[in-house]
């Protein structure tokens, strides 16, 4: 198991590193650009090349970068969806650039054309971000609560898995907080199991790269995507025990990304999941 946190690279390789070790870290996520899905900072060679040395000399890894959350490939609006895939054919380039390991995006939003449209839109606009790439990012789809009109159930992700053609370049992200509030009761290993039974019906356990290890705010099938620090919601600790440990889960990253206050903080979010173990 590799555990880390969501934290920020806007003030380079030396500064992350430092904050990794602070926080007792082995990995990291980050945003691949503004949140809000704005500007791009440019990464020169010599930087990237360190942030590269992060995983190969530091043992920092892997480097898991997540698209903004307004990024919409899903959109029906022509001039939303052009930029939705625009921005993520670039983020995928800038991010190989300096070494991530893996570009993780929320599927998308039908914002009331259907799931079945939307599903569509996503292949064509991930089809289009990987042509003529040959980095080695992989892009992971990200399990969702499924909350008002997205998309991203377990189902919806397998189906675009074979529209692509079960692309080698294509892999799983789970949210432990949107699972459980999708209605898999993730604080069992039989609750575990029934999820990835069913991707394993779709696209087999494999396609599961990394794990979003959050506490839920709110109960069993919400359908509501509120994370919660470690131990306080309604997966608790032996839920989270449980999760850590399970046999094909135990052997990702696990990325936390409960709300803190600074990202200090996430060294006792750590801290208290290396205690479960």
């Amino acid at each position: 198991m590799r555990l880390g946190a969501h934290l920020t690279i806007t003030k380079g390789p030396a500064y992350l590193e430092k904050l990794v070790r602070s926080i007792n870290a082995d990995c990291f996520a980050f945003f691949s650009r503004n949140p809000q899905g704005g500007s791009a900072r440019t990464i020169p060679e010599k930087e990237a090349a360190e942030w590269r040395k992060l995983k190969s000399e530091k043992q920092i890894y892997p480097l898991v970068g997540h698209m903004p959350y307004t990024v919409n490939i899903g959109a029906p609006k022509e001039e939303t969806y052009e930029f939705a895939t625009r921005i993520l054919t670039e983020d995928l380039r800038r991010c190989d650039a300096f070494g991530t390991d893996y570009l993780v995006l929320h599927p998308g939003s039908h914002v009331g054309s259907g799931p079945d449209a939307t599903i569509e839109r996503i292949v064509r606009a991930i089809d289009a971000a990987f042509k003529d790439f040959s980095g080695q990012t992989m892009l992971l789809l990200e399990t969702m609560a499924g909350h008002g009109t997205e998309v991203g159930s377990i189902a919806e992700i397998g189906r675009i898995f074979r529209l692509l053609g079960n692309p080698p370049f294509l892999g799983v992200c789970f949210d432990s907080c949107h699972l459980f509030a999708a209605g898999y009761d993730v604080r069992t290993k039989e609750g575990i199991d029934r999820a990835i039974d069913e991707l394993d019906c779709e696209m087999g356990p494999d396609c599961i790269k990394a794990i979003h290890l959050n506490d839920s705010k709110f109960g069993l099938g919400s359908h509501k995507d509120r994370h919660a620090r470690v131990g306080t919601g309604e997966i608790g600790n032996d839920g989270l025990r449980t999760i850590i440990t399970h046999p094909v889960l135990s052997k990702l990253a696990f990325i936390v990304e409960t709300p803190v206050d600074d990202y200090e903080q996430y060294g006792e979010e750590i801290s208290a999941l290396r205690a479960l173990l």
